[in-house]
């Protein structure tokens, strides 16, 4: 085979791997139960270089996390229709 062939034939691989990896992370074929999990971080917002706060939904409650390099804090925890009437008030 000549080297055009070599170079056709390793750009059609990897365009499908590349591709395959792809539909992996966009279907979530790799983890089926990640759509369904009852976990789901809403936001976050970052308070410097490696502290945050993140809005953690679980069930029908949001709870405010704050989180450092050297721990993990609830700060508050509210309904979720209450949360989200504020939302739509701003």
């Amino acid at each position: 085979m000549d080297p055009i062939r070599y170079i056709t034939a390793l750009l059609l691989i990897g365009g499908l791997l590349a591709l395959a990896i792809w539909m992996l992370r966009r279907f979530r074929l790799g983890n089926p139960d990640a759509s369904r999990s009852s976990l789901k971080i809403t936001a976050h917002a970052s308070l410097g270089a490696r502290e945050k706060l993140v809005v953690v939904r679980f069930g029908d409650k949001d709870h405010l996390i704050g989180v450092t390099p050297g721990s993990i804090s609830h700060i508050a925890t509210a309904d979720r229709e209450s949360s989200s009437t504020e939302e739509h008030r701003s």
